[in-house]
């Protein structure tokens, strides 16, 4: 007989968590595609059917949001009974995650009962979930830098990822400015009658037309330095596939990505309405092809591990930057009626967690079992098994630097008192020691 905790608290295996993550993405990716068009659906998305499926798309949202954040509850236990930060953050994470469940309640009792829903409920949702995602992905990067500085071996794939997210956490600040500027132009009211609009940037303030431009720049640079590390991490199976179809199958994501930038440089404008309806329905999906390549490079690093730890952090990973790029791709600001896109964008700080706690759980674990790092450097491919042990062998580093340099340097001052020699030894010759040490254990 199952009691009520364990319907309550389910326990989540691998499996069950990837069919949730299927279910989400295949109910997120229609919402995104009205939300990017929602102003040639009108009719549709006003309709009884319309709103129907915009509160269908809130209850799946609902139901897998909380087995998505128990699974990671139960995947995170160890990092976060040893991390205060970790443990911290992920109650941050959930109290946000229900915050924003509570404002789509609100909005979705608004329409059914009260035909109209506050323009504010977006305001609050953009700004709650964007702010979450610059925060994670700047520490994000912040890691990968720390990791860089530390393991200079091999490290282009490590400097991509810290350069990819520190840019990705850039464009979020940008994206948050240009939504709250569109938001001031919109009326406080949202009802079946009112205008849905995008904004349009061609007449705003010069300042916020310079950060509308360096904005979509930004975001092409940082999915550049992310297919660019993924590719890296891919580049083995060219030949298992063959040099040619494995650049097309790799390329594709990328031709993608580029194809939608032609009407912002100019080299193609829509011409009636029907072609601008299908030409933004292709824009819509322009970064969820690069999020499912990034996601499967690191399902199938995971699959190659026998660690169940490690394999639930890849895990994490690849559902984080999957979710990533669905919801990084949304804005509210047409203010539509249902509001489609807003659960979307509702995950995209639970989205920015997953790959924080994901990579870094990864690395503290390497850094503690010397055997762990070597049983996966057999197990798995070269290039990944560089991204592995690069952060393994930094935080590990980091580590010893925190806590050996302040014993070597008080052993230092406590031999100064002894004797009239002058054994002063910097912080730099401290940690160009332990480098030496380091490398040559990791080199034997």
């Amino acid at each position: 007989m199952v009691n009520l905790k364990t319907i309550l608290f389910p326990s989540i295996s691998n499996r069950q968590a990837t069919i949730v993550m299927i279910i989400t993405i295949a109910f997120l990716i229609p919402d995104t595609m009205i939300d990017s068009v929602s102003d040639f659906v009108i009719p549709q998305t006003t309709s009884v059917w319309g709103i129907s499926f915009f509160v269908m798309i809130s209850v799946v949202f609902t139901i897998t949001q909380y087995l998505l954040l128990r699974f990671v509850w139960l995947k995170t236990k160890d990092i976060r009974s040893k991390s205060f930060l970790f443990n911290g953050l992920l109650k941050i994470i959930i109290a946000s995650q229900y915050t924003l469940l509570a404002i789509l309640i609100v909005i979705i009792y608004q329409i059914l009962f009260m035909s109209q829903y506050y323009t504010a409920f977006l305001v609050w949702t953009t700004i709650i979930s964007f702010l979450l995602a610059i925060v994670l992905l700047g520490t994000l990067a912040r890691k990968f830098f720390f990791w860089y500085r530390y393991y200079k071996r091999d490290s282009i794939i490590i400097l991509s990822y810290a350069l990819a997210f520190v840019i990705m956490s850039m464009t979020f600040s940008l994206a948050l400015i240009l939504d709250l500027y569109s938001f001031s132009n919109k009326q406080g009211i949202v009802t079946p009658v009112s205008e849905v609009a995008f904004p349009s940037f061609d007449e705003a303030y010069w300042l916020i037309l310079v950060f509308h431009y360096i904005y979509h720049y930004l975001d092409l640079i940082s999915f550049v330095f992310l297919w660019g590390a993924n590719a890296l991490l891919l580049l083995h199976y060219r030949k298992r596939l063959g040099l040619v179809k494995f650049w097309i199958i790799l390329g594709l994501p990328l031709v993608y990505y580029l194809g939608t930038f032609v009407d912002i440089i100019g080299l193609y404008e829509p011409q009636s309405d029907s072609e601008s309806f299908f030409f933004y329905l292709y824009f819509s999906l322009n970064t969820t092809a690069g999020g499912l390549m990034y996601g499967i490079t690191f399902i199938t690093i995971a699959r190659k591990i026998d660690n169940q730890r490690i394999k639930g952090y890849m895990t994490l990973t690849a559902y984080g930057f999957i979710l990533l790029y669905i919801s990084s791709q949304i804005t509210l600001t047409a203010s539509s009626y249902p509001p489609f896109g807003i659960v979307t964008l509702s995950l995209l700080g639970l989205s920015s967690y997953l790959l924080l706690v994901g990579l870094y759980s990864t690395a503290v674990l390497l850094s503690q079992h010397a055997q762990l790092r070597k049983t996966i450097r057999n197990s798995i491919d070269e290039q990944h098994s560089r991204l592995m042990d690069g952060m393994g062998m930094s935080e590990l580093q980091r580590e010893i630097d925190k806590r050996i340099t302040p014993l070597i340097q008080r052993h230092a001052e406590q031999m100064n008192m002894q004797t009239a020699l002058d054994l002063t030894i910097s912080e730099e010759e401290v940690k160009q020691y332990m480098n030496e040490i380091l490398r040559d254990l990791h080199e034997k």
